[in-house]
This record gives C-alpha cells, sequence and structure tokens, in this order.
C-alpha cells in the first residue's frame, strides 16, 4: 500500500515537473533547427515500461460466507512497448506485459476456531492492443483503449492450513500443469484495458510518460468443475512508467 502511494505521489510530481522543465529549456535554449520537439508522422516507436500494479480479485461470496478476499493485492508490472502514429494525434500502440494478479483470502473457521490466511502471488503474460489519442508537441496528454489477450503463468501460495494437530504453514509452488490443475483452472486470461497519460520529450527522438491503466478481465479464473462454483475475475489497476525512442 505505501509503495502504491509512494508512485502515486511520484507519478503527481512527473505531471507537474515534466512540463515546467521542458517550459524552461524553450525558455532558456537557443532555438535548434535539429531537435525533434515534436513527433514525426508518420513513424514507430519501441521502448520500456515498469511499475506497480493492485489486483481486485472480484468473487461472487453467495454461500461462501466463511471466507473473506481482500479488496486488493499490490503487485509489479514490467514490459516492452511498441508505437505508430500515423498522425501526431493517433498511436497505435502494443506492449508485452509481464505483471501480478495476486489476491489474499482468509478462511474464518466456525465456532471460533480462528482465521486461517491464505496469499496467493500469480504472475501473467498481457498482450493489450490499443488506440491512443495524443493532445500537444513537447508535451503531450494521452487517452486510450482496447482488448488485450494473455496466459496465468505461475502461482505460488503462501498461509496457514487446518489440521488434526495444530495449524501448519505451507509455502509452495502451485503446479498449473497438473493434472488436477488443468481440471480446475482456467489459464486464459483476456478482457478490455483503458487508461490514460501524460509524455515529455526529454531529447531528441527520446520521450519519458506516466500512465495509468486498468485491465478488466473477462474470464473467470476457473473451469467449471463442479457445481455451485463462484466466479471469480481479476480486475487490474497499474501505475507505470515508460521511456520510448522514435525510429
Amino acid at each position: 500500500m505505501k509503495l502504491i502511494q509512494h508512485l502515486s505521489i511520484l507519478i503527481l510530481a512527473l505531471m507537474v515537473a515534466i512540463p515546467m522543465s521542458l517550459k524552461a529549456q524553450e525558455d532558456s535554449a537557443p532555438v535548434n533547427p535539429a531537435a525533434e520537439t515534436s513527433p514525426r508522422t508518420p513513424h514507430f516507436s519501441i521502448g520500456v515500461l515498469g511499475g506497480l500494479d493492485r489486483n481486485y480479485h472480484i468473487v461472487d461470496m453467495s454461500y461462501m460466507t466463511d471466507y473473506s478476499f481482500s479488496p486488493y493485492a499490490p503487485g509489479t508490472s514490467y514490459g516492452v512497448q511498441l508505437g505508430y502514429s500515423p498522425w501526431k494525434w493517433l498511436t497505435f500502440r502494443v506492449d508485452g506485459v509481464m505483471l501480478n494478479k495476486n489476491y489474499y483470502r482468509e478462511h474464518m473457521m466456525a465456532n471460533g476456531g480462528g482465521a486461517y490466511p491464505d496469499t496467493t502471488t500469480n504472475q501473467y503474460v498481457n498482450v493489450p492492443l490499443v488506440v491512443m489519442l495524443n493532445v500537444g508537441n513537447a508535451v503531450r496528454l494521452h487517452a486510450f483503449g482496447g482488448v488485450y489477450g494473455g496466459y496465468w503463468l505461475s502461482s505460488h501460495r503462501k498461509g496457514k492450513t487446518m489440521a488434526v494437530f495444530g495449524s501448519p504453514l505451507y509455502d509452495e509452488d502451485v503446479d498449473l500443469d497438473s493434472e488436477e490443475s488443468q481440471i480446475k483452472y482456467n489459464r486464459k486470461d483476456g478482457g478490455f484495458t483503458y487508461g490514460a497519460g501524460l509524455s515529455g520529450v526529454i531529447a531528441k527522438r527520446v520521450e519519458i510518460g506516466v500512465e495509468v491503466r486498468w485491465y478488466y478481465g473477462i474470464y473467470d479464473i476457473q473451469k467449471e468443475y463442479m457445481t455451485n462454483l463462484n466466479p471469480r475475475y481479476n480486475t487490474t489497476f497499474v501505475m507505470q512508467a515508460g521511456l520510448s525512442f522514435w525510429l
């Protein structure tokens, strides 16, 4: 939670600092005809990005009165980006992103048996394809939306369980390739994504930016391996910074 708050403050600071810094450079620096403070069109761009995410594990609790899920769980996000701008105001972008879609839950035992916590860390790869609308030159504002596909790569569980003698701890990887997991888990991921951002030119053909993004998942993470299942979906909020180069 503190990391998310710190990144939020950093993004807000960059949103203020980038325009002020660039304006100061424009006022003080001599005119340089070779400098590119506005992207050429058409052009391609390539870059890297990274940040923090917060996953909302949405569960239909219906009859699961003995379980409670946290409203969110923090994680990280990083990857690469490739863009194409046919016009200054329009960009098509595809990213390859590794991100966490984690969740935390507690199993409350009846008759004062106590709580049994479980933290699950999930690693996904997502490939979003978005259309971006751009406003500005040296400093640009962006709004974007699109779709994404993905795959559930790995999972790790850590917590406490109930046993005949005591409450043993566990800290283990989940074998998603096992026969049991293939029956229970849906490893396909996909849905819609949208967000907004701010970027600024810091050198010839070099641009830095910050953005916020939502991944809205439409796939239940479970298969229909039993009756009366509680549907479970991931919706993930990401705050990230990026560095791109115009080609």
